[in-house]
């Protein structure tokens, strides 16, 4: 792993932008830096601004299997960072879930990790026996980073 020396301005930056006791320097800096490409339509297709997003459920087997809803990589950033949790809510009911399914040593929070919606997902799918592989699962923000409502739209009806 390179190692990289900053002036004590930078430091002192860091110091302010990091959450005590959960991020080190490189989970700053690469909030920032991965925030900065988030807002440059060149690399990320989807703006920050966007309430709703939509994508298809290709692998059910494993969504299902292990109540876990994969998330596309263009639209990772709509969604809270790695094990910071969030609620979904379905019809009546609300799930306390979280992004999780990163590399290891990844930090809590850190933008781009994790590729997965996990955690008390159980229910939602047992009571959707109807999902098939190739429907579309749409979210849309209630509060950005805290709550978000979800369905799903059929694949033939759209």
């Amino acid at each position: 792993m390179p190692v990289i020396r900053v002036d004590d301005d930078v430091w002192k930056e860091l110091q302010n932008r990091a959450e005590p006791l959960v991020d080190t320097p490189n989970s700053v800096l690469r909030r920032l830096l991965f925030q900065s490409v988030k807002q440059n339509p060149q690399h990320e297709p989807e703006p920050l601004s966007t309430k709703t997003i939509q994508f298809p459920i290709e692998t059910l087997h494993s969504a299902v299997s292990y109540s876990l809803i994969p998330i596309p990589k263009k639209y990772r950033y709509y969604f809270p960072g790695y094990k910071i949790k969030f609620k979904l809510e379905s019809g009546l009911d609300t799930y306390d879930t979280q992004v999780t399914s990163a590399l290891d040593g990844t930090p809590y929070g850190d933008p781009m990790g994790g590729v997965r919606i996990q955690g008390n997902l159980g229910p939602w799918f047992k009571k959707h026996p109807e999902l098939k592989e190739g429907d579309i699962l749409r979210f849309e923000t209630i509060q950005p980073g805290e709550k978000y409502r979800f369905y799903i739209i059929n694949s033939k009806a759209s």
